[in-house]
């Protein structure tokens, strides 16, 4: 492993990494979520091993230049039946029910005897996350501690135990999908959403109160772009309200998934749905309305890199005449940098904890 390679990693992808030695020598090796160093490591580590990625974030994605690599870009389906792991290495996030999806696929993925390596930090409920995985496989053959985080060994076994009531769940059970309805004008909307996806079982505060004008600036036929989709509340609401086409956007694979699971139910022949990191999917399409309730925290810091991008880069991708519309924290500095960005800029809507300001003539 190179260091530049360890030093983009995870501390649960370098536990996973680590825990390679004490894993069986031969057995094809799953790899669930997480960082592209992780996949790579392991296939520098065993080149003769196979090595299946289930990928969930387009921007590590365009990170991996392995072609050895089998890298799945479809989160929800990302495995045939009848393919069967010796290794499955699961770095745990914060999101349980997400967790929970992923300890079926491994359960159902895992050869007789193949082993399920899990880490994840104290801080983001790994504890619990452990207690799950036992809840299918038994307790863990091996759980150490280290740099505030825990991974957790565990095996196939032959026994067969019931399940837990929480693997029967919607968007938990493999090949399920949860469902969310927000309202639009007077009516409901369902849309198809997963674990993993922001705010993907409900319509939070913030795009709430942009949806509540989202009237005001969409116009019968134009053409719009979701930046930052989720599970397509804003998209599919402007299509209700009479645009013409709607693109939808996001850099989260579970979200796009979603998304063109709802066009597919709805039949929506004008809404499409792809894996974009801000703009650099779009190409030169240019809309009469960028939409975004975008993303502002790293972990738990405040990062403004993609709000940057999708305000700085916006005029490149507006029709003469549209706007850029976005709903913030009232503490974010938005305001700021639409006004460096744009002549007019407008709060056309604001409440003690959010606000949604449109911007139009670039400048």
């Amino acid at each position: 492993m190179t260091d530049s390679i360890q030093d983009q990693m995870t501390t649960a992808g370098t536990l996973l990494a680590g825990g390679w030695a004490e894993l069986p020598a031969t057995g094809d090796v799953l790899v669930i979520g997480g960082e592209a160093t992780l996949p790579r490591t392991i296939r520098a580590k065993r080149p003769e091993a196979r090595v299946v990625w289930i990928a969930t974030d387009v921007r590590e994605v365009s990170l991996q230049n392995d072609a050895d690599i089998d890298c799945r870009q479809d989160p929800f389906s990302p495995l045939s039946d009848d393919e069967r792991f010796g290794v499955v290495l699961l770095p745990a996030s914060p999101d349980r029910a997400l967790i929970r999806r992923w300890l079926l696929l491994s359960q159902s993925a895992l050869s007789p005897h193949g082993v399920l390596l899990l880490a994840g930090a104290n801080g983001e409920g790994i504890r619990s996350l452990i207690a799950d995985a036992a809840a299918l496989f038994g307790p863990a053959v091996r759980e150490d501690y280290r740099q505030k985080h825990r991974i957790a060994r565990f095996i196939q076994n032959d026994a067969t135990t019931a399940h837990p009531a929480w693997a029967a769940a919607p968007g938990i059970a493999p090949g399920t999908w949860q469902t969310v309805t927000i309202p639009v004008h007077g009516e409901s909307l369902s849309l198809a959403t997963l674990p993993g996806v922001f705010a993907g079982d409900r319509l939070d505060a913030g795009t709430s109160l942009l949806l509540d004008h989202l009237d005001e600036v969409v116009t019968p036929g134009s053409r719009v772009l979701d930046v930052g989709c989720g599970a397509g509340a804003i998209g599919f609401s402007a299509l209700a309200l009479g645009a013409g086409h709607v693109d939808m956007t996001d850099v989260n694979l579970l979200a796009v998934a979603s998304v063109r699971e709802t066009i597919r139910e709805q039949g929506a022949a004008d809404a499409s749905a792809f894996a974009s990191d801000v703009y650099d999917a779009v190409g030169n399409e240019r809309y009469d309305l960028i939409v975004s309730n975008p993303p502002f925290h790293q972990g738990k810091t405040i990062d403004y890199d993609m709000p940057e991008r999708l305000i700085g880069e916006a005029a490149a991708h507006l029709r003469p005449g549209g706007s850029l519309l976005i709903v913030a924290n009232a503490f974010l500095a938005y305001e700021r940098l639409m006004n460096g960005r744009f002549h007019d800029v407008q709060t056309i809507a604001s409440t003690r904890q959010y606000r949604v300001f449109r911007a139009s003539r670039p400048r």
